[in-house]
């Protein structure tokens, strides 16, 4: 073989090395960082979609109550209608006129009645066109009459307006328990705030709420040409929107009917089984994870691209010394040099052991600096999000966690490492993580919520636990994601608490009322000891707003309040239904004397003059007194406190009356 060619084979076989070593470089650097951008974008997008369902559940919260508290004040005023005026219709009008100016009810379209035939007989507001109506086969007026309670309509388009509008219906009863009429209140669906009340919940800029019936007929869009049209009338399929009317409650990720992604929730309504939900157009939801993916990339491809040519030219020049031993090599054995071009310079063989050692550790320190890089990168991704992001092995030990550990638990990253979950959040914590990180171990993702101190002040953390699968279908370690939702949780409770406090007095409204006194019901059934309900009004209360305005009514209704609460015994609940309108429940009433002791209080607190910032204002109270009876619903238990409360009145007021059976 002549020099020429042992050169060329020399060359070739530097050349696939130097080859292998560019790809591999550019292919390792690349791989760890698509594969770290990977697991980020997963753990972010099952963030951003709990995060769409929490606020939506709130928002479904929110307008469950609104529909309820409708009702309920739809029924309150059926059943309070007089016996004398239920089928005088002309006496009636006046009467609901005056009941509905107390309500401040300006969502209400118009007030109805029904007589048991359908046919209309009275409306508080002048209707445009023909004033014959008759609403026989509506659902909202037979189920009111089959089912002798209130209801709240289907969605439909109002005849007389052509409004959309929902009618909440309750049955007038006479005295034989017959439905004498129907009473209902119709609610303009889109002029009256009604829903609009929760568009500022919706998802980023191009994210909209919509509401569909439970069977998938629209009720409120951003799109008002397709109000009351059937949600699958548009081309396409939407499997998340099908999924939803099928049942599903939750949130999911698909394409929509116009070919884009987006991140669907959805929940139902518990008072109608309307369906709540959001659409967030997937490409603004995950845009700045887009444009990190991209950058990320980029870098990612220009720096293993620099790697690889380093290392390409690296190798060449590190296998010099070999092209130098094979030429001396030759030269010996074609040429007839002599052996002493062995010991030239430092080209013997201790010496290319000594380069060849250097070539290793020069490229271990490029593997090093490469995977230094890939670390900080990921590094930066993981602290600049506001969630705890970590790695926990099989003995629940750290084994990585990002800057926020430290902003949250005062820990160094570099320290976390290694120390055990109990250590960083208390036995009694850990205690209750355990059992969820044990399924997560084994090969179930998995999201709680616990409650842990964090900078000294107790939050609400929603942790989300993804087993890392090995090829071996064994899990080594547990990807663990945990962000604050204190504030979400604060938001929920001050919704609930809206809901259950009468906002002007700060006792209970008329919800909380009526769970109290299912749970006193109950109680009293399974202690055999019966409660006693007081019903109680302001003798002459639209005298005072008249002759000294509505702001001082609301002075004597708080005054009133705070002394009803101060004259009952502390097991007792006094709550608002409406206007001047309130109860009391006295529970573990021992005798009829007992409850009478206990309203004569109430009277004779009453009859002291309120102090309002216009002077003393002199006023009294009427109640109606009625003793539970086994079996007894709360309906019937408030219908003969009520009458009770008629009967005080007949006898001149400031006094109380007791039901008797």
């Amino acid at each position: 073989m002549s020099n020429r060619a042992v050169r060329l084979a020399s060359a070739n076989l530097k050349l696939r090395l130097a080859s292998v070593a560019a790809v591999l470089v550019f292919a390792a650097t690349l791989l760890v960082t698509l594969s770290t951008l990977s697991v980020s974008e997963r753990g972010m997008k099952s963030v951003i979609g709990d995060q769409q369902y929490t606020l939506l559940s709130g928002a479904a919260s929110f307008m469950d109550d609104r529909l309820a508290a409708r009702l309920g004040q739809v029924e309150a005023l059926a059943a309070g209608i007089p016996p004398r005026l239920r089928t005088d219709w002309a006496a009636l009008k006046p009467f609901l006129a005056d009941q509905v100016r107390l309500w401040g009810a300006d969502e209400y379209l118009n007030l109805v009645v029904f007589d048991a035939t359908g046919e209309m007989q009275l409306s508080l507001r002048e209707l445009p066109g023909p004033t014959v109506l008759n609403a026989r086969g509506s659902d909202y007026f037979e189920r009111a009459l089959d089912k002798r309670k209130g209801t709240i309509s289907r969605p439909i388009r109002s005849r007389l307006t052509g409004n959309h509008i929902v009618v909440f219906s309750a049955p007038v009863l006479d005295a034989a328990g017959k439905v004498a009429a129907v009473l209902t209140g119709s609610v303009d669906l889109r002029r009256s705030g009604f829903l609009r009340q929760i568009s500022t919940l919706k998802p980023g800029k191009t994210g909209y709420l919509f509401l569909m019936t439970a069977d998938g007929v629209i009720i409120d869009h951003p799109d008002e040409s397709r109000l009351f049209q059937h949600v699958g009338s548009t081309p396409g399929v939407n499997q998340g929107t099908d999924r939803a009317l099928a049942g599903f409650e939750g949130w999911l990720e698909t394409r929509s009917k116009d070919g884009s992604d987006s991140i669907y929730a959805y929940k139902r309504l518990r008072t109608t089984g309307w369906i709540l939900a959001a659409r967030y157009p997937s490409a603004e939801a995950f845009a700045p994870m887009d444009a990190m993916r991209r950058n990320a990339f980029f870098s990612a491809g220009g720096l293993a691209l620099a790697a690889g040519l380093l290392a390409w030219v690296l190798v060449f020049r590190l296998l010099a010394p070999l092209q130098d031993l094979s030429d001396s090599v030759a030269a010996i054995r074609h040429d007839g040099a002599g052996i002493e071009v062995l010991r030239d310079g430092r080209h013997d063989e201790i010496g290319e052991l000594g380069r060849a050692f250097h070539a290793l550790m020069a490229e271990r320190e490029q593997a090093d600096r490469d995977r230094a890089a890939s670390e900080k990168r990921l590094r930066m991704i993981t602290d600049n999000l506001p969630v705890l992001i970590s790695y926990i092995d099989r003995e629940h030990c750290y084994r990585f966690g990002n800057a926020t550990y430290e902003k949250w638990f005062g820990v160094d990253p570099k320290k976390l490492i290694g120390m055990p979950l109990a250590r960083l959040v208390g036995p009694d914590a850990a205690a209750d993580i355990s059992p969820h990180l044990e399924q997560a171990f084994g090969g179930q993702s998995v999201t709680h919520e616990l409650r842990i101190p964090v900078r000294g002040e107790p939050r609400i953390l929603q942790a989300t636990y993804i087993p890392d699968h090995q090829p071996d279908g064994s899990v080594a370690g547990v990807y663990s994601l945990v962000h604050d939702m204190t504030h979400v949780k604060e938001v929920e409770e001050q919704l609930l608490q809206l809901a259950r406090v009468d906002t002007l007095t700060g006792i209970a409204n008329r919800r909380m009322f009526g769970e109290t006194l299912q749970h006193a019901l109950d109680r009293a059934r399974r202690s055999h000891k019966p409660l006693a309900l007081a019903y109680l009004d302001i003798d002459h209360f639209k005298r005072i707003n008249d002759t000294h305005g509505h702001g001082v009514g609301d002075e004597v209704l708080k005054e009133f309040a705070r002394r009803l609460t101060v004259g009952v015994r502390a097991t007792d609940t006094p709550a608002r239904l409406s206007g001047d309108e309130f109860v009391v429940i006295l529970e573990e009433i021992g005798t009829r004397a007992e409850a009478e002791r206990i309203a004569a209080k109430i009277v004779e607190a009453m009859r002291v003059p309120f102090r309002t910032s216009t002077g003393l204002v002199q006023s009294s109270t009427s109640i109606g007194l009625a003793l539970s009876q086994p079996r007894q619903t709360q309906e019937q238990l408030l219908a003969a406190a009520d009458s009770a409360l008629y009967a005080a009145k007949g006898k001149g007021r400031n006094g109380y009356a007791v039901f008797e059976v």
